[in-house]
């Protein structure tokens, strides 16, 4: 016999429509420099540092699925839609890095602005994952004006989320494998129907700078 929550799962796997999350690589080669003021008022640039960071963002496998189903917060390591990627701090630079990761490029439907779409990056470790940053779309800040007498399921931009507010420091000759999530999470005790017919799009974007 179907239960209900079978059902429910049925509704919104055949409901949302796409998720689809377009990567961008950064290969980035940074070199800042110090300026000494002579008596002449000349200037003299010498490189100071060097910082080489480089990420396998472009080979990552995209997401890219019309069926996205609801499943609970126990599931989301294995059932979650996920990319992993790497970064690394070569070792041609002559000092550490810190980096921040973005979600950009954001498109999705009104009814998606929920705290039941959730996301979340994490670093994996030896001993397992430490998560870095997670959140929900129920806060995303929407960017373009709405239309009079939307519908639930309009398309929307919103506004780029910064995923970890505190720099991911990385020392020279290192790297940092990374997972980025994002889910719709079951209520059993709550009516998600709004859910469906949904859709979702955005693109990951790092950046670096050095640090001490």
């Amino acid at each position: 016999m179907t239960t209900k929550k079978e059902i429910k799962r049925h509704i919104i796997k055949i409901g949302i429509l796409l998720v689809s999350v377009v990567l961008l690589g950064t290969s980035l080669s940074y070199a800042y420099f110090t300026a000494n003021i002579s008596g002449r008022v000349e200037i003299e640039e010498t490189t100071a540092a060097r910082l080489d960071i480089t990420s396998d963002l472009p080979e990552s496998t995209t997401i890219n699925n019309s069926q996205l189903q609801l499943i609970d917060q126990a599931e989301k390591e294995t059932k979650s839609e996920k990319v992993e990627f790497s970064v690394t701090n070569a070792n041609t630079s002559t000092v550490n890095g810190q980096y921040f990761i973005y979600l950009t490029d954001i498109k999705l439907t009104k009814n998606l602005y929920s705290k039941y779409f959730k996301w979340e990056l994490a670093k994996k470790e030896d001993n397992g994952e430490t998560i870095l940053s997670n959140g929900t779309f129920v806060d995303a800040e929407r960017s373009d004006e709405p239309a009079a007498d939307e519908n639930n399921n309009v398309k929307t931009t919103a506004e780029e989320i910064l995923l970890n507010s505190t720099g991911i420091r990385i020392p020279i000759n290192h790297s940092d494998n990374l997972v980025f999530r994002i889910w719709v999470e079951n209520d059993t005790e709550v009516n998600q129907i709004s859910l469906t017919n949904g859709s979702f799009q955005g693109r990951l974007r790092l950046e670096a700078s050095p640090t001490k």
